[in-house]
């Protein structure tokens, strides 16, 4: 699967001050516990680095550079005003029929509503992500994971407005934070005019919990799909967390590194397969010898990315195309707008940072 996803913080609801969330400035939320892989720094003793380069010659950049925000993951908070009890219904042709151009993500006709209601069903008939696999021969989940059930009564019911409509592109990702302070992340999202959704996988997972695979994301990884993300805010205040990334296919190795908890089922199919040696859910990062001296970092964005680089890290999520993504929040694009259109000062800064970073391992915990 790509890597999609853009955090854009639509209101901010008094219920969900914990988790920090705020709507014009969009503000970088606290997401999951203390020692969540995306939250402990790099230990300056008992690493393992590795002794070669992870990225060799690699164009890096930000989802938020694509003006259409084909691959992004927008994410709304639903306020004491969004429509509640709306229905979440399955559709096996959610993602095939955006790709081929017959269904749109949102604004179709009333016609091709109508016949996406007809070919949907209440019940969603996979527990888990039917992208991700701990196997490259068959569809294998893990063994232990937050399974998606279905609900006594079908169909299950959220929170979520017409207005909340997810990335344009055939992976359609999109993440509402419920008002019990849950997300509900869907994939292949159809938003319908009446508010209603149809998709292909959807989870809930918990923001305050580890972030790890065993939430059952709706990432290759299985990580939460809004983990990981740059804020406009974060720029001067500093980026207090790992950045999630996408990699080419060439980099990776079907196999898994905790926090991800599988990798993309067609690893070994697609076009082209995974040839590398990193494991889904590697974290790369800056060596304490490299300096942003070094590095001849011309901006400030690039300044910051690299100081998380250094403390933090970048966590693999998902594949991605060519080059390294990494996922930025656009709803802050009158902060800063070299995050929200190409920008060459950073795109030589990420370079020269992804020209530098090395797999890295410690011990961290892996409780659910």
């Amino acid at each position: 699967m790509s890597l999609i996803r853009i955090f854009a913080i639509q209101q901010c609801v008094a219920a969900f001050a914990a988790l920090a969330l705020c709507s014009e400035a969009a503000a970088a939320p606290k997401l999951f516990s203390a020692t969540s892989a995306w939250n402990v720094s790099i230990p300056s003793s008992g690493a393992t680095w590795s002794s070669s380069q992870a990225t060799p010659n690699v164009v890096a950049g930000l989802d938020t550079w694509d003006s259409g925000n084909t691959w992004t993951n927008p994410f709304y908070v639903a306020s004491n005003t969004t429509p509640c009890l709306q229905p979440l219904l399955y559709n096996s042709n959610a993602w095939y029929k955006v790709y081929t151009g017959e269904w749109l993500r949102w604004g179709n006709s009333s016609a091709v509503e109508q016949a996406i209601l007809a070919s949907s069903s209440a019940e969603f008939p996979y527990t888990g992500n039917v992208f991700s696999s701990i196997a490259t021969t068959s569809w294998v989940l893990p063994p232990s994971y937050n399974k998606t059930m279905n609900p006594v009564s079908s169909p299950a019911r959220f929170c979520f407005s017409a207005d909340m409509i997810p990335a344009p592109g055939p992976d359609g990702d999109r993440a509402v934070l419920q008002p019990n302070n849950l997300v509900l992340e869907t994939y292949s999202t159809i938003v319908l005019s009446s508010g209603q959704v149809v998709a292909l996988s959807y989870a809930v997972t918990d923001p305050s919990s580890r972030g790890d695979g065993w939430q059952n994301g709706q990432s290759a990884s299985m990580l939460p799909h809004y983990a990981g993300r740059i804020y406009d805010d974060e720029i001067k205040t500093g980026i207090n967390h790992a950045i999630s990334i996408s990699v080419p296919p060439k980099f990776l190795a079907a196999q898994i590194a905790y926090p991800a908890y599988a990798f993309d089922r067609d690893a070994m199919r697609s076009n082209p397969p995974y040839s590398g040696v990193l494991p889904m859910g590697s974290r790369l990062a800056l060596p304490p010898s490299v300096t942003n001296a070094s590095l001849r970092l011309s901006t400030p964005e690039g300044v910051a990315i690299a100081n998380a680089a250094r403390r933090f890290g970048f966590i693999i999520i998902d594949r991605g195309g060519g080059g390294v993504t990494l996922c930025v929040n656009p709803k802050g694009a009158a902060l800063n707008s070299t995050l929200h259109a190409w920008n060459w000062g950073l795109q030589s800064d990420l370079n020269a940072i992804f020209a530098k970073v090395r797999r890295v391992q410690f011990p961290i915990a892996t409780n659910p």
